[in-house]
């Protein structure tokens, strides 16, 4: 161990008492307890850190970031990082530069490597936030697109396609991927189309309809148009617009009786 944290290890065996007083004055009566017991143990792994030089990438460190990270769950996100308006383990180091000070041993190189090694633990902690924020939302997103163009066989080759929100050029290849990847696993050959739930019908959407008929075309199957309210009829004949060979029908329901009538599936 570099000589360099003598000092701080004869504080942290020594002075555990007076350090964690000196912790708990950031907190009110009646947090203070539990405050004690997170100070306690995070002298406990604090003190194995400075047997590894304060080495950031030690096993040592990444024990205390994982109990670090426990607190932050305990505490909830906005007390951790929000902590005086700055973060939890930025203030951890205070008593500890206190207690060297009174001692008459703080100096700059001992700061310096402290500071380093704090700021280092929540790098890492708000990096690991960061990634577990975008693993949700990288689900959330994948979940959304699921329940967005929900594909399901409602009859021996029949599928049922549900759009619901806004249907643009970008999300019209997703919703082309999902159907098509569908078509080609079990050979449907009949594409029911609801547009019920659609936030708006104008220029767009029509000519992004045209291309999801197409492709459903050119997999040798038909694409049928279903949830033609009156506001969408309406609007759709104020604008002028054409879906081009589509087959439209007011519901699911009168679309799967034309194919069942048309005599193609038994």
């Amino acid at each position: 161990m570099n000589e360099l944290l003598n000092p701080l290890v004869d504080i942290v065996r020594q002075e555990r008492n007076t350090l964690i007083q000196g912790w708990i004055e950031y907190f009110s009566p009646e947090e203070r307890e539990s405050e004690m017991r997170y100070y306690a143990d995070f002298l406990s792994f604090f003190e194995e850190c400075l047997q590894s030089d304060l080495d950031p990438m030690s096993d040592e460190a990444v024990a205390l970031t994982n109990f670090l990270k426990k607190v932050a769950e305990i505490r909830g996100d906005e007390r951790f990082y929000n902590f005086r308006n700055s973060v939890y383990t930025c203030y951890l180091k205070f008593p500890l530069f206190k207690a060297l000070d009174t001692k008459g041993v703080f100096h700059f190189d001992i700061a310096a490597k402290m500071t380093a090694f704090f700021e280092s633990l929540t790098s890492r902690l708000i990096f690991n936030v960061l990634q577990e924020n975008n693993r949700i939302q990288q689900a959330s997103a994948a979940e959304l697109s699921e329940r967005e163009a929900p594909i399901s066989e409602i009859w021996k080759g029949i599928l049922l396609v549900s759009i619901v929100g806004t249907l643009d050029s970008n999300r019209v290849i997703q919703v082309i991927d999902k159907i098509l990847g569908t078509l080609e696993r079990l050979e449907s050959e009949h594409v029911i189309i609801d547009i019920n739930a659609i936030f708006d019908v104008n220029t767009e959407v029509a000519n992004q309809l045209r291309k999801l008929y197409s492709a459903i075309s050119m997999m040798g199957s038909q694409a049928y148009l279903t949830g033609i309210s009156k506001n969408i009829a309406k609007a759709m004949t104020h604008l002028d617009l054409s879906i081009g060979e589509v087959k439209t029908f007011r519901s699911t329901r009168q679309a799967v009786e034309f194919i069942l009538k048309g005599g193609a599936i038994a």
